[in-house]
């Protein structure tokens, strides 16, 4: 094309174009000038060299949002929280997973990560209930008006939408919601709760149920990859003995559940504490635990001291055995 954008795009063109005088193109200087057409989807280092030392110079900046004070070991693991990231995360029934995430979305927010909640499992009302207390830190059970206003007026404050959609839902359709969120309210943080109950409606190959699994994964890492949106899909374990722990094989589904993620994190039951559990970190393959408790005074989860999980342990040994 000359070196221009608006140059003849091939020879064809090449031979029709003129110049205000009538003459023909100088066809001598767009071979000389010419190069090669660069493909959409391939880059070289040079594309990426200011990134990548954005990446080296700012850190801090690079491993994303910090996660709250109370689970303070989730940032010294995962050291943050990223755009573009599909998070996996699951746990046995009643062990608090979506409290837990519920927790971890409310910090963020706080931080002005605008946040969209997807409950497939649990109504809007409920999780609501539950949020506005973790959020308040107080237990608002039996509160005064004066007391719910309060603590409504600075929760409602937060970049945080919810989903309206209940019980299996397609894919679809969940798909479109989050699309326009993220571009009219830059939603930058899509939960999702839960994997099995957002996956109905899909064609899949037979109705296979794995199949609809798959293409519900690809999908939702296709979207967070493209719109720069993370991701944080609950996912329920498979059944399993309940002496034993959680494992990444442990997750319902099949392996492309955990290969397309980017994290992958267990909520764990030893007998003696719980802990999150993080199986998979793609940014930089730091593994670990974070032992927590709940804190009926703030109504949230908090990380316990090794101190703490000394005295809990020497607790247990010295109790009778049942």
């Amino acid at each position: 094309r000359g070196g221009s954008s608006e140059g003849p795009k091939d020879a064809n063109d090449a031979l029709r174009m003129q110049n205000q005088d009538g003459e023909i193109a100088d066809f001598r200087r767009m071979i000389e000038t010419a190069d090669i057409v660069q493909h959409g989807s391939i880059v070289r280092f040079g594309d990426l060299r200011s990134k990548v030392r954005q990446n080296l110079s700012d850190h801090v900046a690079a491993a994303g949002t910090k996660f709250g004070s109370q689970l303070e070991g989730l940032n010294t693991i995962l050291k943050g929280h990223r755009p573009g990231e599909l998070t996996i995360f699951t746990g046995r029934t009643g062990q608090g997973k979506t409290t837990v995430v519920s927790q971890m979305s409310l910090d963020l927010a706080c931080n002005d990560v605008h946040t969209l909640w997807g409950s497939f499992e649990v109504k809007n009302e409920q999780l609501a209930t539950k949020m506005l207390q973790q959020h308040s830190q107080k237990n608002l059970k039996g509160c005064t008006d004066e007391e719910f206003d309060a603590a409504a007026d600075a929760f409602e404050a937060l970049p945080l939408w919810f989903l309206t959609y209940y019980g299996s839902t397609k894919l679809d359709s969940i798909l479109d919601a989050m699309e326009y969120a993220a571009y009219a309210y830059d939603v930058r943080h899509i939960v999702l709760d839960n994997l099995q109950f957002m996956s109905g409606g899909l064609g899949g190959r037979g109705g296979d149920m794995f199949a609809l699994l798959d293409e519900s994964i690809h999908a939702l890492r296709m979207f967070a990859s493209d719109k720069g949106v993370h991701i944080t899909l609950i996912a329920h374990p498979r059944k399993e003995d309940d002496g034993k722990l959680l494992q990444i094989s442990s997750i319902f589904g099949s392996g492309k559940v955990t290969q397309e993620s980017d994290n992958v994190v267990i909520l764990q039951d030893n007998g003696v504490y719980r802990y999150l559990d993080i199986k998979k970190n793609r940014f930089d393959g730091t593994l670990g635990i974070v032992p927590f408790q709940f804190d009926t005074a703030c109504m949230r989860y908090r990380g316990m001291t090794p101190q703490e999980i000394f005295l809990l342990r020497q607790k247990m040994m010295s109790s009778p055995q049942q």
